[in-house]
């Protein structure tokens, strides 16, 4: 599909490094992995491997969706999906705390209907602004779709796709995340 001058297309296997990557630095900033991995220093250090390891999963049970300049990408999982926390093995006990007691939450508020859920939605950050994530989150009509925005930017940009507030959450200390889901077709 060719949108904006750009084509998104599925990722091939051969490519989940190069996801990883782009996931890494373009949630290097975001407010959830602040929270996860509050030292910067820590956060470059084991980035790479905890989107290695969402990338895998999608890749395993799921869909990988990018663009073709590698500035944006998105992660498309089966929901109700819980096999994912055992792939993070470089979590520190905090880290690791963090993550459950957010993963937690997550699952109480994904939706019980079958959907596919756009795990991580990533753009670089210069070419945000550019109609990349509009583009990736338009790939799936085909099935009702659920997203958790964590932040206005990205709630925002959902919303103007059809997407719907379903809640806001948030672990005690740290931040807020925003339930969207779309029907199929919901565009």
């Amino acid at each position: 599909m060719v949108e904006n001058g750009f084509t998104v297309r599925t990722a091939k296997s051969s490519e989940m490094d190069g996801v990883a990557e782009l996931l890494s630095l373009t949630f290097m900033e975001d407010p959830v992995s602040r929270w996860l991995f509050p030292d910067e220093k820590r956060r470059r250090q084991v980035h790479p491997e905890f989107f290695s390891a969402f990338a895998g999963f999608a890749f395993d049970h799921g869909d990988v969706r990018v663009t073709s300049d590698f500035s944006g990408a998105v992660l498309w999982i089966p929901g109700g999906r819980r096999d994912l926390v055992d792939r993070f093995a470089a979590l520190t006990d905090d880290e690791r705390k963090r993550f459950d007691a957010l993963a937690g939450l997550r699952e109480a508020n994904e939706p019980s209907s079958p959907h596919m859920q756009a795990q991580c939605l990533g753009v670089l950050p210069r070419r945000r602004g550019a109609g990349i994530g509009a583009a990736l989150l338009r790939q799936r009509q085909d099935v009702p779709v659920y997203i958790e925005a964590s932040s206005a930017a990205g709630a925002a940009l959902c919303r103007s796709l059809g997407f719907e507030t379903d809640k806001t959450f948030g672990v005690e200390g740290g931040p807020e995340l925003v339930s969207m889901s779309r029907q199929a077709g919901g565009l």
